[in-house]
């Protein structure tokens, strides 16, 4: 599942911003029926909040590796926000639900940017 990751870093054009408070901020864009992954290899907790500025639902969802199940950390509707600690090695997911329209959110988070792995699940084609 994992395995079909695809390289995001360069795609979004995170805008990392430093500060003494967080680590980073993305005014990010979630495709259609995508998954955007955020840190597994971090070796200390990592807070991720943000607030969905965009007219889709998204779900928010921790998984540990490819092979556990995903948890459902929060349903976010247009205009709501969320705040979630993440343990160490624990992966961020961030789920656009609509299968038609980009989902777009303001995210800050914690941890080193060097460290966290940034990433699109690609949807499943059948």
């Amino acid at each position: 599942m994992l395995t079909r990751l695809a390289l995001a870093a360069a795609a979004l054009a995170l805008a990392l911003v430093p500060t003494a408070a967080m680590a980073g901020h993305s005014e990010l864009e979630v495709p259609p029926a995508d998954t955007f992954l955020l840190g597994g290899e971090q070796k200390a907790d990592m807070v991720v909040s943000g607030r969905n500025t965009g007219q889709t639902t998204i779900t928010v969802l921790a998984v540990t590796d490819g092979s556990s199940p995903e948890v459902l950390i929060a349903t976010v509707a247009p205009g709501a926000s969320f705040q979630h600690a993440y343990g160490p090695g624990q992966i961020a997911m961030i789920r656009n639900q609509s299968t038609s329209e980009t989902a777009r959110l303001s995210v800050d988070f914690t941890g080193s940017p060097s460290s966290l792995s940034m990433a699109y699940l690609l949807p499943q084609k059948n």
